[in-house]
């Protein structure tokens, strides 16, 4: 067992690893409150499929709330509903998290319903048809009918040609419809094994109780199989890609733009966050001060750093107003990012943003959800130490720290361009 201490906002957490490989990392909080946030997290997501068979993680975290070998179908909700619980998941590029926010003394119910998920999911066909059903929906509803779900999908698809990034966790329709009940179970035995998953706890609760609670409902059980490595690798991109997308009944048009960044545990990536506050991190951040009050082009731009385990992106998105062009917006936002390589932005902007981000990031450590994902965030990609250093790096970061990562990155050999319209 480890215990680790900061100076800083973040909590004291402790860790424990038991023999067949689960890591368990508590995070006491001390609030008096009586309110525990008890959460799995599998270091899988659509990051390890394959061509053909994407979307299979985010299928399988759907089949996790149907039935297992002591549980009927939507038992498990029933059970944390009736203890006064509440309980979701989701599936990420990197990782899948299953969570139960609680009154402490549900803790022990709570795990025990975690382990049953782990070893005893029935992964019945009838339940699979039914459930897949659901799934399709939900890509047609927040990808292919939504201009911004679809443009945001299409991206990854134009960033990444290799890796497995270049599908986004919902997975293509065709691989959708052609899922078999045994590529389910496959996946299943491959990667919901202890040695791919850690347990976070966080709220208003001890450390030992928390670990002699995962001892008596993991201990016992065994990994079935190695995990399968991950060796691709993104080829260096060269050139410019550009894309026109046209569909039926769209009124505005879009725009999207990304560019190539380095993993979550790069030096830059706290400069390159900031970054994407100063362009649009509230009313009178830098785009949206411009394209959407001043100029009008758009009715929403945002900036955004996706920090993930492989080499993410830095991606801007923007909904344009009623007759304005894709290009007219496009031409604003290169503006406003040639002004910042150029060194037009000043301490004021970058004190601002360090402010509201510091007050943003401990006002979050003030719940037990948020710090349980935060946390859990990074043990799942597999290094902590980017949080632990988090607050040092942030003190010491400077204006000329944010103009060397903007020439650094947005380079127009590494981006990728859609424009969608009618």
């Amino acid at each position: 067992m480890s215990s680790y201490a900061f100076s800083s906002a973040l909590y004291k957490y402790d860790e424990m690893d038991l023999k067949n490989g689960l890591k368990v990392v508590v995070i006491p909080m001390k609030n008096n409150s009586n309110v525990v946030d008890i959460n799995i997290f599998y270091k899988v997501g659509s990051r390890n499929e394959v061509l053909g068979k994407s979307g299979i993680a985010h299928m399988l975290e759907h089949m996790n709330f149907k039935s297992t070998k002591n549980l009927k179908s939507g038992e498990f909700d029933n059970i944390v509903k009736q203890f006064g619980g509440n309980t979701n998941a989701s599936t990420g590029f990197d990782y899948t998290r299953y969570f139960i926010k609680s009154n402490k003394t549900n803790l022990d119910k709570s795990l025990e319903l975690f382990a049953e998920m782990m070893t005893n999911l029935s992964l019945k066909d009838s339940e699979f048809q039914t459930e897949r059903a659901v799934v399709m929906e939900e890509r047609l509803w927040r990808t292919d009918n939504s201009p911004m779900g679809y443009l945001y999908f299409r991206l990854f698809n134009t960033a990444y040609i290799y890796h497995s990034y270049h599908w986004t966790p919902i997975g293509f329709m065709d691989d959708i419809k052609s899922w078999k009940i045994d590529d389910i179970k496959d996946f299943y035995k491959t990667y919901y094994q202890p040695q791919n998953a850690i347990i976070v706890v966080a709220g208003d609760i001890e450390s030992k109780i928390v670990f002699n609670a995962v001892k008596k409902h993991f201990n016992h059980i065994k990994n079935t199989s190695k995990i399968p490595k991950i060796h691709t690798i993104e080829p260096k991109q060269q050139d410019r890609r550009f894309i026109e997308i046209k569909k039926e009944n769209q009124e505005v048009e879009l725009y999207a733009l990304a560019y190539k960044i380095p993993n979550f545990e790069h030096k830059d990536q706290i400069a390159l966050s900031i970054l994407s506050y100063i362009l649009s991190g509230g009313k009178s951040s830098i785009l949206v001060e411009n394209i959407v009050n001043k100029e009008k082009l758009a009715q929403s731009v945002y900036a955004y750093n996706m920090d993930l385990k492989d080499e993410g992106l830095f991606l801007f998105m923007a909904v344009g107003n009623k007759d304005i062009k894709a290009e007219q917006i496009e031409s604003s936002i290169l503006k406003q990012i040639e002004n910042i390589k150029n060194g037009k932005i000043n301490n004021k902007d970058l004190d601002k943003a360090k402010i509201n981000v510091k007050a943003s990031f401990i006002f979050g450590l003030q719940n037990s959800s948020q710090v349980t994902s935060l946390y859990g965030s990074y043990f799942a990609r597999g290094n902590i130490e980017p949080l632990l250093n988090y607050e040092d790096n942030f003190d010491k970061l400077t204006i000329n720290d944010i103009i060397e990562v903007a020439n650094k990155y947005f380079k127009s050999e590494s981006s990728s361009t859609i424009f969608l319209r009618k």
